[in-house]
Order: structure tokens, then sequence, then C-alpha cells
């Protein structure tokens, strides 16, 4: 944060404790997503790093949990551990259990590759459920997208979260054009099995892709239809209010998929109540922009005046607006 911006914001009166943060759209900020590295054992092409771009460093536990605190004394109730790959971090158990008294939903993403061994540790930390990255069923494909062979590795992982309640598991499928849009049948049956929660995901575009990534995106409307017709129920999501269609599988089992649809998504940015943490400390208020990004953390690694944290939520919820709007819409 530049000193013109602090000495401003300095002479702003301190926000009260157990205030709850609204930027100036009148969105709540009751949601954490933090990413503790941008580390992976995964190459996925079509990955957006959380926004990030180059980070220097990793927080240490300590930043974390000063950022942690803060947020959740401003009405903060829900946590997101992301990455990267969160489980390559070795204190990820120390996080865990330092965050998780101070939040009512701890979650995590994650591609599953180290869940299986860590699956009941987490959960004995604090861990509340967690979403799992599952792009394809056929192992193929499954390199063909992540680059690697991991894909039965995960499958015990997927096993095992469900196994120790770190529920409701969720998969996330981001459905690409040309490599898994004709496995989403074979998804659902393999979440009615295994209880889990479907999450079709359309690819997220960010402002600088190439045409190339373009031609991955599958409109997922003609998806949606169909399995809503099929659904003996439709539910909500308690967590974010999505649509959960529940469909009667051949097997038997019952499935909840949700379809997530973040492009050109009006809605989507007008509900959006979460603020991004980098996994070098800054505060990131829009997934899609790199350009007003508010640093927390100094050289030292300490805040170095009182109400630093402070200041910085402050700006970087002022600098909250949604990015898609109706008007931007066509």
């Amino acid at each position: 944060m530049s000193n013109s911006n602090s000495n401003t914001l300095e002479s702003e009166q301190q926000t009260p404790a157990n205030q709850t943060y609204i930027d100036g759209f009148g969105r709540p900020v009751d949601y954490l997503r933090v990413s503790l590295t941008q580390r992976c054992n995964h190459f996925c092409f079509f990955c957006h790093h959380e926004g990030e771009s180059h980070p220097k460093s990793e927080m240490t536990l300590t930043e974390i949990e000063k950022i942690v605190v803060h947020a959740t004394r401003h009405g903060v109730r829900r946590l997101k551990l992301t990455g990267g790959e969160p489980l390559l971090r070795e204190d990820i158990l120390d996080i865990v259990r330092m965050v998780s008294p101070l939040v009512e939903d701890l979650s995590m993403t994650t591609n599953g590759t180290l869940l299986e061994d860590k699956a009941l540790d987490l959960k004995r930390a604090g861990l509340s459920r967690v979403n799992i990255s599952l792009h394809s069923l056929k192992e193929d494909t499954y390199h063909r997208i992540t680059g690697t062979n991991n894909l039965e590795t995960v499958k015990r992982g997927i096993k095992r979260a469900v196994e120790v309640g770190l529920s409701p598991v969720k998969l996330n499928m981001t459905v690409l054009h040309g490599f898994n849009e004709s496995e989403i049948m074979d998804m659902m049956e393999f979440a009615a099995e295994t209880g889990c929660i479907l999450q079709l995901i359309e690819l997220q575009h960010m402002p600088n892709d190439d045409s190339e990534r373009r031609e991955l995106w599958f409109n997922l409307d003609s998806i949606e239809d169909e399995i809503g017709k099929r659904a003996i129920r439709t539910d909500q999501s308690h967590i974010h209010r999505r649509k959960q269609y529940v469909v009667k599988m051949n097997n038997g089992c019952e499935v909840k998929i949700e379809v997530v649809r973040p492009m050109h998504n009006s809605m989507f940015c007008e509900g959006c109540t979460r603020l991004r943490v980098t996994s070098d400390g800054k505060l990131k208020p829009c997934l899609l922009r790199s350009d007003n990004l508010v640093e927390i953390l100094f050289e030292d690694g300490v805040h170095s005046n009182k109400g630093s944290l402070e200041l910085a939520f402050k700006e970087a919820v002022k600098n909250r607006e949604p990015y898609w709007r109706d008007e931007h819409i066509g």
C-alpha cells in the first residue's frame, strides 16, 4: 500500500469490531479465500491461479493468523483455503488448527493427490469440507488436462474424504470443449456412487486469455436444462444459495448437481461476498482484476503500524465492484 493511500486512510475512522465490511454496492464481505501457495503438483493448462501472477513469497503461519483474525472480527464467517495445492504446505495442519475455531465454515480446494493420507488429520484439525478437482474419469483425458497419472490416487482420496466426514465433498469438474463434455453422465454416476456433490463449472475466462483458451469454453445451458428436466427435486445450497438439482441415477442413488457459470453473469457478481488473499499477502478484491490489489504485508513480515490491517481491508473493500453488470451482457 502506498504512503499516500496509507496517510489518507489513517485519517478515517476505524471500523468498529464486529461490524461487517460492506462495499459501495451494498455487498457484505463475509467470505475470505486465502491462497496458501502457488506451488502445485498438477499442471492444468486452464488454471487461473486464483488471479495471481508471479508471487514473490508465501505468507507465514503468523501472517495468515493476523489476517484471518482481523477478518473474522469484521464479519467473515466462511473461509476457504486454496492454492496452488494447499496440501503442499508442510504446516497445513497447523494452519487448519489455527483458523478453524475462528469461522463457522472452513473449506479447502484441493486436487486430491495428497488427500488419502491427510484427510483424517485434516478433519481432526477442524477442516469442515473439501472441494476436489476431478475433470475426467478417463486416464488419457485426465493426463491431457493435469499432466499427471494421478487419477486413481485422487479417486482414493475422494473416497477417504467421504469416509472421514469432510462433507459435503464437492467434485469440481471444469467442462472443457473437446476434452470432457461427453463425460458428464459418467461423472454424475461417480458422484452418486461416492456420495459427493457434483459441480459442473464453466471455464472462467481471464482478461488476457488467447483465442485457443477461449475455444475451450463450453456453454452449460443445454446441460442444465436437461438436468433440470430429470431432477426429482431442486434444493438450494445453504452456502452459496445456488440451485442443487437432485437426480436419481440408474443405480438407484441420488446425486446433487450444481451448475457454476461465472462468465458474463451479473447475478454471480451481484451476490459476491468474497474477498481474496494472495499467497504473498495482498488483498485481491476481484478474481478478474489485477490493478486494484492492496498490500498488507511488508518486507519484514510484520505490520509496520497499528491499524495497518484495518486500513488495508477498508481500501480493498472500497475497491470492490461487480466485474460483470447487466449493461455488459449482450
